[in-house]
C-alpha cells in the first residue's frame, strides 16, 4: 500500500474533518472557506505532512501559498511553517548520509558543523557549517529515506496533480502528469540541482539577484554544500517596510521574466521558502533551490517571445489578436471558440493586466486569488489547455504571482518584459 494511500486511512480514523481538509489541500479540488472544525484539521494535517514530508509535504508546501488566500489565517500559518521547517531527520541518520557521500563524518570535513539544522524541507534539510577558510556553508542533506518515500508517493498520479497546484492539476494530461512526475523525482539529484544552479547564476547576474555558490568539493548526489546566505524570509519581508518589498517584488519580478524569454530556464518551484531577502542596501533578493528546474526548447522560447510581445503593442485590440494567436500557436486553446467565453476573457484579463498597465502595477492579494481562480476556471472549463513543456512554466508563473500577491507591493511587469524582450535574440 503507497505512503499516500496509508495517510489517506489514517485521515479517515483521525475523523471526517481531516479528511475533508485532505481532500481540499491533497487534490484539486477547490474549496470554500474552512470553518473552525477544519480549520483545525488544516493544522492535523501539517503536522501531519511535515512528519511524512516527500510528496505528502512538497504538497501542504504548495497549497500553503497557492491556496493561501482562501484560507483563514491560522490555516495559512500552519501550512506556511512547512515551506522550510518540517520535522528534521535526526542527527546521526543525516550525519550517516554524509559520510557515506563524502567519506568521512561533517566533524572531520568542515571546520565548524551545527547538529540542528536551520531549515528542513521535503526531501532535505540544511545545516550550518563554516569552510576551512571561515566563510559560512549551508550543507543541504537528503533524508535517508527521501528517495523511497518520493518514489512511492508519485507511484500514483492523484498526488502528482496536486503537486501541479489547485490551479492547474485538474485538467492535467497523461503526458503532462508524467513529465511533472520525472520533474520531482530528479529534485533527488543534488549535483543536477548544483549545475542547474551554476547554469542560472552564471545567465542571470545583477546587482540585486543573489544564487549561493555551490562548493563543488563537498557536493555529491545526496549532498549539496552553498555558501550560506543570510537574509529575510519572504514572510517577514511582507511585514517590513513599503520600500523593501517593493524592491524585492521588482527583482522577483524580474527575475521571472528574464529567466524563461531571454535565457530559456525555467525555476519550477517557486516556493516562498526558496526567497530571501537581503536588506541591503541595495536591497537584493536570494533565489534558492534549483532542484526542479527545466529548460525551454528553442522553438518553445520563441513562441513564448511572440506571446508576451504581442502585448507591447500600443493598438490595444491588435495586442489582444495577436496574443490570442500565439495562445493558439503554443497549444493552450483548444479551438478558437475559448475567446468568446467569459471563462477565458476573465483569465486573460487577470494575466495580461499587469503589462497593460504603464508603470507600477498593484500586486494586491487579491489580483493573485482572482487570477488564480479564474485560472482554474479556464482550465476546468476546457478553455485552456496546458501542453506539457509548458507545465513547470505556467507553475512558475502562478507561484510567482502568489509570492506577489504576498508582498503587496506595486512592481512595474511591462518594464520588465520590456527589458527582457530587449536582450533576446
Amino acid at each position: 500500500m503507497r505512503r499516500f494511500e496509508r495517510w489517506g486511512m489514517r485521515a479517515r480514523v483521525a475523523g471526517r474533518g481531516v479528511l475533508a481538509r485532505a481532500r481540499q489541500v491533497l487534490t484539486t479540488e477547490p474549496g470554500t472557506a474552512p470553518d473552525a472544525g477544519q480549520e483545525a484539521s488544516a493544522r492535523a494535517l501539517a503536522s501531519e505532512a511535515g512528519r511524512l514530508r516527500g510528496g505528502v509535504g512538497k504538497s501542504a508546501q504548495l497549497a500553503g501559498y497557492l491556496d493561501a488566500f482562501d484560507l483563514a489565517d491560522d490555516v495559512q500559518h500552519a501550512l506556511a511553517a512547512l515551506w522550510d521547517h518540517m520535522e528534521p531527520a535526526g542527527a546521526d541518520a543525516v550525519e550517516a548520509v554524509v559520510r557515506a557521500e563524502l567519506g568521512a563524518p561533517p566533524a572531520e570535513l568542515f571546520a565548524g558543523w551545527e547538529r540542528e539544522p536551520f531549515a528542513a524541507a521535503s526531501l532535505g534539510q540544511v545545516h550550518a557549517a563554516t569552510a576551512a577558510d571561515g566563510g559560512e556553508l549551508a550543507v543541504k542533506v537528503q533524508y535517508p529515506d527521501a528517495a523511497v518515500a518520493l518514489c512511492d508517493d508519485l507511484s500514483g498520479d492523484r498526488l502528482v496533480r496536486a503537486l501541479a497546484g489547485s490551479a492547474l492539476g485538474a485538467r492535467l494530461s497523461p503526458a503532462a502528469i508524467d513529465s511533472l512526475r520525472d520533474a520531482i523525482r530528479r529534485e533527488l539529484d543534488y549535483r543536477a540541482e548544483a549545475a542547474a544552479s551554476q547554469h542560472f547564476a552564471r545567465a542571470l547576474a545583477a546587482p540585486d539577484v543573489v544564487i549561493p555558490a555551490v562548493h563543488a568539493a563537498r557536493s555529491t548526489g545526496r549532498v549539496l554544500t552553498m555558501a550560506r546566505v543570510r537574509g529575510l524570509s519572504l514572510a517577514e519581508a511582507a511585514a517590513g517596510p513599503a520600500p523593501l518589498r517593493a524592491a524585492a517584488a521588482s527583482a522577483i519580478l524580474r527575475f521571472s521574466w528574464l529567466a524563461p524569454l531571454r535565457h530559456g530556464l525555467v525555476h519550477g518551484d517557486p516556493n516562498p521558502g526558496n526567497y530571501l531577502v537581503l536588506p541591503g542596501p541595495p536591497v537584493q533578493v536570494a533565489f534558492l533551490d534549483y532542484g526542479c528546474t527545466a529548460e525551454l526548447d528553442p522553438a518553445i522560447r520563441d513562441r513564448e517571445r511572440d506571446l508576451w510581445r504581442a502585448l507591447l503593442h500600443r493598438d490595444l485590440f491588435a495586442a489582444s489578436e495577436q496574443f490570442r494567436q500565439a495562445l493558439a500557436a503554443q497549444g493552450m486553446v483548444a479551438s478558437a471558440r475559448s475567446f468568446g467565453e467569459d471563462a477565458y476573457r476573465e483569465w486573460e484579463h487577470l494575466v495580461t493586466a499587469p503589462i497593460r498597465e504603464r508603470g507600477a502595477f498593484a500586486w494586491t492579494p487579491d489580483h493573485a486569488a482572482r487570477l488564480l481562480t479564474a485560472t482554474r476556471r479556464a482550465l476546468r472549463a476546457g478553455l485552456l489547455e496546458i501542453p506539457p513543456p509548458l507545465l513547470l512554466l505556467w507553475r512558475h508563473r502562478l507561484g510567482v504571482a502568489a509570492v506577489l500577491g504576498m508582498l503587496g507591493a506595486p512592481a512595474d511587469a511591462r518594464a520588465a518584459l520590456e527589458s527582457a524582450l530587449a536582450g533576446s535574440p
